[in-house]
């Protein structure tokens, strides 16, 4: 038996013959026999991806043989249908591309964020994809239709603007074409959201486009014969490179050789820029300038160039240059350029740190940013110990106005006591009348604070249901509450007030009344101080008791000596008419209050 050959090194013409593609294009057959005799096809489709072993797995190249442009790599199962896709597709492009209106009617051309958005509508619609003879989109009274299907806008606020706003200027379709482009995108959202009335006096929406030279959007119909010839303008169009134009008009003025150089523009010069501009047109281009700068630094020196350009603007809200109000507005326009998370953060921790210098800046600072920060600092009430800086938010959301109003009252369901009597207090605060409901229905809260909270809140909001709820809790069985609705009702000028403080005066328990509501109640009416409040003090004047009491004369006095000190005629009428009472000691206190008056 021969021994087995040494292993030996493998000559290199042979070394990976098998393994290796030929080079060029030369096409190496697979000699290698299948059990079924099948000989594999000679290029069968191979997608999404290449795969190329030389026939080795040719079995797994038929799986990928039926496959769809939407089926998952390597699977044949059951796909979703392409139509409803490709509709899905279309709703989310053309919703994008409402939503544009918003940052198109806000954001100059140019500035990042428009830019940042309009990217995203132009992605959407390329990846639907757009058909060769555009996509056209049907505008009726209530729906958006692509191909009679409306796109559903149900909890879709962008897409039901868009429809109201093309609906409202007369366009009966919008079409998009394929290879769309951002500054037409830009000049387009920006026509969609002029005045009505600018539209039709520019002939309708479909001029207005072609007015802008808007040539990958069309209202109405495509006009073909115009976008030929809009196609041959831009090819005209010879724009001369800009190292080219340097250098010509260095050789056409040989003293700008001798000129100094341009000044370096640094984030430190827009904040000095903005600081002294008195020009609002040139005042919203350093505010965009410098948000780009903003952008390209660090995070740890975005907060400090961030917070120069706060005390920037916080000064020009307060006394604008020149006393510009149109740059007061730009001004809080760069505050909420400028914000971010972490900065709202950094205020707020300011905000904490009793005796911090700069607290104006920092309230005016919060108030101007609105709706970004309301979340921000009602987390922080919650959360928050010292009361003081607690009043102090309740103090900011207040400026804050209206805007706050939809997040105060989603968290007037809380379940901590005091983050709704928080809530309750910026409501009453702000006394919109659309707010006492409310706040009346908070009334029902098991915690007694929150309960006189509300009725705090009540007595500041002008509106019929705050009057009824109030007189009926000057009879609620806890003392404590009644009081504070009896006196909260004092502000309260309604003939339904004055009667409620007179049968709470005259309400008795068991035989007397109760001498503390009723003294709370006298104090209500002498403060109304109206007519019919006069004659509800008569009335107590003339109240009997089973026994005539110290503390039920004392009653008595005390709406006598309120009835001396409302200024008015009636009120004077009354009191000259109890100095000549039958009741001797009504008569001897009328004097007594004359004397010292006299005094």
């Amino acid at each position: 038996m021969s021994p087995s050959p040494t292993p030996g090194p493998v000559p290199e013409r042979q070394s990976d013959e098998g393994s290796r593609r030929p080079r060029g294009h030369r096409k190496t057959s697979c000699a290698e026999p299948r059990g079924d005799d099948a000989q594999p096809p000679a290029n069968p489709p191979v997608f999404p991806k290449t795969i190329d072993l030389c026939g080795a797995h040719v079995g797994y190249l038929l799986l990928y043989a039926n496959k769809t442009p939407f089926s998952n790599d390597g699977m044949n199962g059951p796909t979703e249908n392409s139509d409803d896709l490709y509709l899905q597709r279309v709703t989310q492009a053309v919703s994008e591309f409402g939503k544009g209106m918003k940052s198109a009617s806000f954001y100059p051309a140019g500035h990042p964020t428009l830019l940042q958005a309009v990217t995203k509508i132009i992605l959407l619609f390329e990846g639907i994809p757009l058909p060769g003879d555009g996509l056209s989109i049907d505008v009726t009274k209530n729906a958006l239709l692509y191909r009679d299907v409306p796109l559903p806008a149900v909890g879709n606020k962008a897409l039901s603007d868009l429809n109201r706003e093309l609906y409202l200027r007369r366009a009966a379709r919008i079409i998009f074409l394929p290879n769309l482009q951002p500054d037409e995108v830009i000049a387009c959202l920006k026509i969609i959201t002029r005045d009505v009335e600018q539209i039709q006096d520019a002939g309708g929406l479909e001029r207005a486009l072609l007015q802008e030279k808007v040539t990958r959007i069309w209202a109405n119909r495509v006009d073909y014969d115009q976008l030929t010839e809009l196609l041959k303008e831009e090819e005209l169009e010879e724009v001369e490179p800009e190292e080219l134009a340097a250098d010509t008009m260095m050789f056409k003025d040989p003293l700008l050789a001798d000129s100094p150089p341009e000044e370096v523009v640094t984030i430190e010069t827009m904040l000095a820029r903005i600081a002294k501009e008195t020009d609002p047109s040139a005042y919203r281009g350093h505010i965009v300038e410098f948000s780009r700068f903003l952008l390209a630094e660090r995070a740890e020196r975005k907060i400090e160039y961030a917070m120069q350009a706060m005390t920037i603007f916080v000064r020009h809200i307060e006394n604008p240059p020149g006393g510009s109000a149109e740059i007061a507005g730009l001004a809080r326009l760069g505050i909420k350029e400028v914000v971010s998370e972490e900065l709202i953060a950094h205020y707020i921790g300011l905000l904490k740190k009793r005796g911090t210098r700069g607290r104006q800046d920092i309230d005016t600072v919060l108030v101007a940013l609105e709706d970004r920060s309301i979340g921000p600092l009602l987390q922080a009430l919650a959360e928050e110990e010292d009361l003081l800086v607690r009043k102090t938010i309740v103090e900011i959301v207040t400026r804050i106005g209206r805007v706050a109003v939809p997040t105060i009252l989603e968290n007037l369901d809380d379940s901590r006591w005091y983050m709704v009597r928080n809530m309750i207090s910026v409501l009453g605060n702000l006394g919109m009348p659309d707010l006492a409901p409310h706040v009346a229905a908070t009334l029902s809260h098991p915690d007694l604070r929150v309960k006189k909270e509300a009725i705090k809140a009540l007595s500041r909001i002008p509106h019929p249901s705050a009057v009824t709820a109030l007189c009926e809790l000057c009879f609620f069985p806890e003392e404590t509450v009644a009081l504070t609705a009896t006196a909260a009702l004092a502000s309260k000028k309604e003939m339904e007030a004055v009667v409620a403080l007179f049968r709470r005066t005259a309400a008795k328990r068991v035989l007397f009344p109760n001498y503390r509501l009723a003294h709370e109640a006298i104090d209500s009416l002498r403060t109304i101080g109206t007519d019919e409040a006069v004659t509800a003090l008569e009335e107590i004047l003339g109240l009997r008791a089973v026994w005539r009491t110290e503390k039920f004369r004392a009653m008595k006095f005390h709406a006598l000596r309120s009835i001396s000190k409302i200024k008015s005629e009636r009120a004077s009428e009354v009191f000259e008419k109890v100095r000549r009472s039958s009741d001797r000691t009504l008569r001897a206190e009328a004097e007594r209050i004359l004397q010292r008056h006299a005094m």
